[in-house]
């Protein structure tokens, strides 16, 4: 990944055309420098690339945090965490195609989709299986109290 320093300018700066219709990605710092940056426009697709894979991992981290935990949890919160985990999924997609699409190469959005259908398609299992043992755990349980 490329490295850029940022070096301050004189605060007169012409531009030949005006940046609004420059194609980029707009990144806002945490960090203000001394209260003159307010975003800063990137146009490079590697460092695009790079800014969006980083809030992407941590994001797809924190969801498969939801999905271990769900595996080691009991089986009653276990559902419910499967369901908040295919929850965020799906809005994790929804901002990759919708927010991410003019910005991220082809390239690198087919590699983040691909990882989100991989963990959506483990997860779907997941609930499935835990459907299943619940439906048995209630047949069991029905057939006990009717039996005399």
């Amino acid at each position: 990944m490329k490295s850029y320093k940022i070096k301050k300018l004189n605060k007169t700066v012409s531009l030949d055309y005006p940046i609004e219709k420059i194609e980029g990605f707009k990144y806002v710092p945490k960090i203000k420098f001394h209260g003159d940056i307010n975003e800063i426009l990137i146009v490079d697709k590697e460092l695009i690339d790079g800014l969006i894979l980083a809030s992407f991992d941590k994001k797809y981290k924190k969801i498969l945090e939801y999905y271990l935990s769900a595996l080691g949890d009991d089986e009653s919160s276990s559902g419910d965490k499967l369901m908040l985990a295919l929850d965020e999924l799906a809005r994790l997609r929804n901002i990759i195609i919708k927010k991410y699409q003019k910005t991220l190469s082809k390239k690198m959005q087919d590699k983040l989709l691909k990882k989100i259908k991989i963990l959506e398609n483990e997860i779907r299992i997941k609930v499935i299986d835990y459907k299943i043992i619940k439906e048995q755990e209630r047949t069991t349980v029905e057939e006990k109290s009717h039996s005399r």
